[in-house]
């Protein structure tokens, strides 16, 4: 069964933009969608222009604690951590909670990943 992550990254609009920039770099979502267990990951951007949630899909927990100790070992939450608080908001099941999911995300600007 599918594990959903929501993670809310409160910031600045230079520190929004900074993570936008990173998500389409070739250190960003090129790797991400990589790992072992990766399904789906977008980026949300806040009407303030200075919040990002991040909403990603992936194969097991076990899968998503993998990809996060490897983002640790290679340096991200320091970048993060330079301006940026982390609030892992959800972890749920999707077949469970997609369509709260689905309906959370319409209020959002959604960031192409592409």
């Amino acid at each position: 069964m599918s594990v959903i992550v929501v993670a809310e990254f409160p910031t600045t609009e230079q520190g929004a933009q900074d993570f936008i920039d990173w998500s389409k770099s070739d250190d960003g979502y090129v790797i991400t969608r990589q790992h072992k267990g990766f399904e789906d990951i977008r980026t949300f951007l806040a009407e303030d222009k200075k919040t990002i949630y991040l909403y990603e899909k992936w194969n097991s927990k076990e899968d998503h604690q993998a990809y996060l100790d490897f983002r640790v070992k290679d340096g991200l939450m320091d970048f993060l951590s330079l301006d940026w608080m982390v609030t892992l908001k959800l972890l749920i099941s999707l077949r469970n909670n997609a369509s709260k999911i689905k309906s959370w995300a319409r209020g959002f600007q959604s960031i192409q990943n592409d």
